[in-house]
């Protein structure tokens, strides 16, 4: 699973981007066969003032195609990462199954 992170309009720590893809890895380990990219985005939207300004926006590509995007906006950054990341999470899961009942059910 390929994972690649961009922030913009952010200050990130210089370790912050190793500690995000390794975070999001062990997060989504259990699904990495049915994933073959993420690409997280983290941005503040209302720049220096304060406010629901930061936003992570989160996309996967699927293996078997099609692509799934979780966005989540808070004021904390923090906050926006970890609630994107679940969310990811039980949506890609949810995708997963459905497409394994799918090639399960013959076609007549």
């Amino acid at each position: 699973m390929e994972i690649r992170v961009d922030a913009r309009n952010v200050e990130l720590p210089s370790n912050a981007g190793v500690r995000l893809r390794a975070r999001v890895q062990r997060v989504l380990a259990r699904l990495a066969a049915g994933v073959t990219r993420v690409h997280l985005t983290l941005k503040d939207v209302d720049g220096p003032r304060n406010g629901r300004g930061k936003v992570c926006m989160l996309r996967a590509e699927l293996s078997g195609g099609g692509q799934v995007v979780v966005v989540d906006r808070s004021v904390r950054l923090g906050r926006a990462f970890v609630r994107c990341l679940r969310r990811s999470r039980r949506i890609i899961s949810r995708e997963i199954k459905r497409r394994r009942v799918r090639a399960m059910v013959p076609a007549w």
